[in-house]
């Protein structure tokens, strides 16, 4: 049941900030695999967050999200697909068998299309449990996202 109630909270409020290509939803592929979404608050800062399976010895609920920055432009692929730069600070839930609470520090490239509204990215997270099950965690993750 709080599943659908957050599923429903997010759907709800993507398409009353759904304005001007600021909030991106789709899928991440990797530890956690499951939906994401970001919105942008200028062009360099962004929030972003995701529903997702984490797999490894349980398969486990989680919920993340992140405050991040971003550096345009910092690479380019074949010199001419620019990839951004994102690092930032969040937390994560793990509904595993007991409830575990964490701060996650993603680092990432990203890269956006010019030509359609859309993004796709890699990122690496280590996390360090404090409640629950303490300890640290690292999550690799890979998806896209389409911008409304």
């Amino acid at each position: 049941m709080k599943l659908i109630l957050v599923i429903i909270i997010m759907f709800t409020t993507s398409s009353l900030l759904a304005t001007t290509n600021q909030l991106g939803a789709g899928l991440m592929l990797g530890n956690p695999t499951g939906l994401n979404a970001k919105y942008w608050l200028d062009d360099n800062k962004a929030i972003d967050g995701g529903l997702a399976f984490s797999f490894g010895k349980h398969t486990d609920f989680s919920i993340h999200s992140d405050y991040l920055l971003h550096k345009k432009s910092a690479f380019f692929f074949n010199d001419v697909h620019a990839l951004d730069l994102y690092y930032g600070l969040g937390g994560r839930f793990e509904f595993a068998d007991s409830l575990e609470l964490g701060l996650r520090v993603p680092v990432g490239v990203a890269h956006r299309f010019t030509d359609r509204p859309a993004d796709i990215f890699g990122e690496v997270a280590p996390i360090l449990d404090f409640i629950g099950t303490t300890g640290l965690e690292l999550h690799l993750a890979v998806g896209a996202r389409y911008y409304f």
